[in-house]
């Protein structure tokens, strides 16, 4: 761990929190400084598989603990402020192929545990604007930010959230909003480097992604529409809605699509996810009481690829996030080609402030006359204090079975077949993670 880089950040936020407090203290009419916001938070998380699907069985486990300084300006003259947000990581434990858990940064090409290291890095930095009115809107980024579910592309969080360099800006007018973004590099959850974005066999380096979304919102109706290309390579559609009629009820659906272009073409068959255009279509329905929730959903996937199975993939190439918010993504992501999955996450507040509940999936699809089978169940437990001492605290754990099949690779999810048979293939997983946040502004 880097001590003096957490130091020196945090004593300059402090000195820079204290000019504040001073120019308060005059009587000041900034909103600059009277509605900055300054935050410290921890992280302590712990994931864990062992599966043998492309491979004899192995475990796949990462350990680590992250503080994270946080910095949000107001708005000088009520239109220009800046971001900070401060990343170290420490890695606590590690075993061989520690890399998939995407917790700890991998120093080097084998799945060694001795390659695991901790991080730091200044995971934002942006300058942001607005102008208009409640009735009318802008706000917009520009530099290292984070993009939540921003038309195409989302952002993700583990031990710390990935970002990307770029522009990004929304403007809302009543229940409409329209938002752009532009972002050509990223710095990933798990490391402090820069990367560029790339198709999935490496070979070809995607320039940039553009992304653009409208959307419509009221007490009752949400409806996006977002349009995304990352260039030379995919063109991706996602269309999400929710309806609720009633307070407890809430219907939703969500459409996801991409088309292949010319450098996803270059790639050779047995890398690539679908040939030319991979979709998903599902649908949900939730009902909310004062203790407890049921969710259930069902969903399919159309992603051709030649001579074996094909899959929807959510992110447009490596060392992006896109945005998805089916009820598929689970551990084992059901989203091969003619699969369809039924899923529900029911929970139940045994006391206050804390939820326990289960996630189920089952899976099916055909591959050269085989029907295979496949799911996962869950259990978790999320406790999140509302009041009292504890109120910043969030502690999650979980763990759950699976069951699959034999794949050619890790990277190639079509079914390794013995004698036209598919070879099944348990998961046992688990994860705990703990949070804590200060508010020193």
């Amino acid at each position: 761990m880097k001590i003096k880089y957490l130091s020196l950040a945090l004593l300059n936020i402090m000195c820079f929190s204290a000019v504040a407090a001073e120019v308060n203290s005059l009587n000041t009419d900034n909103s600059f400084f009277k509605d900055s916001k300054f935050e410290f938070s921890t992280r302590n998380h712990w994931k864990y598989l062992k599966e043998n699907a492309s491979q004899p069985k192995e475990v796949h486990s990462a350990w680590g603990q992250a503080l994270t300084l946080n910095y949000k300006s107001g708005y000088w003259l009520d239109i220009l402020g800046f971001d900070v947000t401060y990343d170290n990581v420490i890695k606590l434990g590690a075993s061989d192929y520690f890399a998939t858990r995407n917790l700890l940064y991998n120093d080097g090409k084998k799945p060694d545990k001795h390659n695991a290291h901790g991080f730091n890095k200044f995971t934002q930095r942006y300058a942001k604007v607005k102008f208009g009115n409640k009735d009318v809107n802008f706000n917009g980024k520009a530099g290292w930010h984070s993009l939540k579910d921003m038309g195409v592309i989302s952002s993700s969080q583990n031990l710390t959230r990935n970002s990307y360099l770029g522009y990004s800006g929304t403007l809302k007018y009543s229940n409409l909003a329209l938002s752009l973004a532009y972002i050509d590099s990223a710095l990933p959850r798990e490391s402090a480097k820069k990367v560029h974005f790339y198709s999935l066999d490496r070979k070809s380096e995607i320039d940039n992604i553009k992304t653009a979304e409208i959307a419509y919102k009221d007490k009752v109706i949400k409806l996006d529409y977002s349009y995304g290309v990352a260039k030379d390579y995919i063109k991706r559609h996602a269309i999400e809605f929710s309806y609720k009629p009633i307070e407890k009820l809430t219907v939703g659906s969500q459409i996801y699509g991409s088309t292949a272009l010319k450098n996803h073409d270059k790639m050779k068959a047995n890398v690539r996810d679908f040939d030319d255009s991979a979709w998903h279509y599902a649908a949900d329905v939730e009902w909310k009481e004062a203790d407890w929730s049921a969710k259930f959903g069902i969903a399919y996937t159309d992603a051709n690829r030649k001579g074996a199975i094909g899959y929807y993939g959510r992110h447009i190439g490596k060392n992006n996030r896109g945005r998805y918010n089916g009820m598929a993504a689970a551990g084992a992501d059901y989203m091969r080609d003619g699969e369809v999955v039924l899923s529900s996450v029911l929970g139940y507040d045994f006391f206050k402030d804390n939820t326990t509940g289960l996630y189920l999936n089952y899976g099916e699809f055909n591959y050269k006359h085989e029907t295979l089978k496949n799911g996962e169940i869950n259990v978790f437990n999320i406790w999140k204090p509302t009041s009292g001492t504890f109120k910043n605290l969030s502690i999650l754990s979980k763990f759950g079975y699976g069951w699959s099949y034999k794949t050619m690779s890790s990277k190639d999810i079509t079914p390794k077949l013995r004698d036209g048979h598919a070879q099944r293939s348990p998961t046992l997983s688990a994860e705990t993670v703990i949070d804590y946040r200060f508010n020193l502004l």
